[in-house]
């Protein structure tokens, strides 16, 4: 996506439908030229929170996109922010700002605000009032950011390059980050806390090397691997708490993985009587890759090398990375401090195997979904159809770029389905519960969604009892645009459906 620019040459809406079929990730600034601005967030190509001259949401983005004139940036590496806001699609704002014909007359209305200077030049009291409306928004991610009750973390972690912060996983789509940090070769952590566990993942040029789970209120109750793995998946796929994704060098992770699983090469030193410099020389004569960690009151120090060579050091009290060990060494004040000094295994473990896990869930997920429809197993159709509900998880991890309008639409089922009218003149008059049917077809979008299927219930809730209604609202699934989910998914989910309505005819 194009870092900057003017809205004259590119208007919003080409900037919009371009970060979408890129999957950008950042944040794109537009400003009207009148002292207007906005700013929109994207993940993945996902538009999720806009906020703009005391507007936000689905709002600030219509409003944004009548601008003719001004420009834009777009940021890739800004941080993002934990609301969310926006909720239609990026097709259904740009049809809602072009069906809006006073478009036009809402850009002079903030001429109105620009004039406000002349009040605030008078009386300061109502410029101080805006600014506090404006300002809480930011900061409901920071004040939701939860903290594990037993107040530890799997291995003191350093600051890096932030991807992303405070992260909600309600709207993370996990297996999608796992599939997106693979294909990017990514190096540094993932890491979950929430109000009961906190959890990390070290990756390395896209391979995920251990995983670490502290969900227990006893100390000592680390679990790695495959079981942490699980336990950090289950986390995510609930919605509890929020995701950091942090960029770390080689070389960092390396010895971050090394404190995680490798044998101790000296334990239990007393800072009292070791003579650190003397053993860090030692270290390095000996040319050795792994750690030294310090224990002590104030702190853990972490001293990480490779080759023999200081790769970085820092304290859970200062996360950022030094090329010197004084501050960790200070720690080493304290004679009752202790260190522990780890080498790396010459036998490297494998990579955890992310899809074994994601795939695992997902089956799990197409079977209650099969399992759900006994009661219409009777009815001889459905037997035809029902073996296509279980391919559906596994399909939707397979990542697709491209955007679809709905190609389902042009079904067979409508031509099977050309009695409309009596259903929709008789209302009940098929005897068909209406009622029970679209429970049964929400709870089908909440089997193959999760806790992203909130939309796709809402279109059903609201169609008409009959059959032509909630076939509308089918067919308006394929076009709505959620967070992670690829619009092929979508439309596999409503030819599901047209064939479970179709069986109860």
């Amino acid at each position: 996506m194009q870092s900057h620019g003017s809205l004259a040459e590119i208007p919003l809406r080409s900037l919009l439908e371009s970060a979408q079929g890129e999957r950008s990730t950042g944040t794109l600034i537009v400003r009207d030229g009148n002292g207007q601005s906005a700013s929109l967030y994207f993940l993945f190509g996902h538009l999720f929170h806009a906020q703009g001259d005391g507007k936000s949401g689905d709002e600030a983005v219509v409003s944004a996109l009548h601008w003719t004139r001004g420009d834009f940036e777009f940021d890739a590496k800004a941080k993002l922010p934990a609301d969310e806001t926006v909720k239609a699609g990026i097709p259904e704002l740009v049809h809602a700002a072009e069906a809006a014909p006073k478009a036009a007359p809402a850009e002079p209305k903030p001429e109105p605000q620009v004039e406000a200077p002349q009040p605030r030049s008078e009386r300061n009291d109502h410029a101080e009032p805006e600014r506090k409306v404006e300002a809480p928004q930011p900061r409901r991610g920071v004040k939701h950011r939860p903290q594990p009750k037993h107040g530890r973390e799997p291995i003191p972690v350093p600051a890096g390059q932030i991807l992303y912060d405070s992260l909600k996983t309600s709207f993370v789509d996990f297996p999608r980050l796992l599939t997106t940090l693979e294909r990017e070769g990514y190096t540094g952590y993932v890491r979950l806390l929430t109000d009961d566990a906190s959890g990390l993942i070290l990756f390395r040029e896209g391979s995920a090397l251990e995983c670490l789970y502290d969900g227990a209120a006893d100390v000592g109750s680390l679990v790695l691997g495959k079981q942490a793995l699980q336990e950090f998946n289950d986390d995510v796929t609930a919605g509890h708490g929020v995701l950091d994704v942090v960029g770390l060098s080689p070389e960092l992770i390396d010895g971050l993985y090394e404190l995680t699983v490798s044998r101790p090469m000296y334990t239990e030193l007393y800072a009292g009587w070791v003579d650190m410099k003397a053993l860090l020389n030692f270290l390095s004569e000996r040319k050795l890759s792994g750690s030294v960690m310090i224990r002590s009151a104030a702190g853990t120090g972490v001293i990480i090398l490779a080759g023999g060579e200081l790769a970085g050091a820092y304290t859970s009290e200062s996360r950022d990375i030094s090329d010197k060990p004084d501050r960790a060494l200070a720690l080493c004040d304290d004679p009752n401090a202790m260190i522990e000094v780890k080498s790396a295994d010459p036998a490297k473990h494998p990579p955890l195997d992310v899809e074994e896990i994601v795939v695992g869930q997902r089956t799990r997920q197409g079977q209650s979904s099969v399992a759900a429809p006994p009661a219409p197993e009777p009815v001889a159709p459905t037997i035809a159809t029902m073996p296509v509900m279980p391919a559906e998880p596994p399909t939707a991890q397979i990542p697709t770029s491209s955007f679809s309008s709905g190609f389902a639409q042009p079904s067979a089922v409508p031509t099977q389905v050309a009695p409309t009218t009596p259903p929709r003149s008789g209302g009940g008059g098929p005897q068909l519960d209406w009622a029970a049917i679209t429970a049964e077809l929400q709870a089908m979008a909440e089997d193959a969604l999760g806790n992203r299927a909130r939309k796709v219930k809402d279109i059903l809730g609201a169609a008409d009892p009959s059959l032509a209604g909630i076939e509308a609202a089918i067919d308006q699934i394929p076009s709505i645009s959620l967070l992670f989910v690829d619009s092929s998914r979508l439309e596999q989910l409503a030819q599901e459906m047209r064939a479970r309505l179709k069986s109860h005819l």
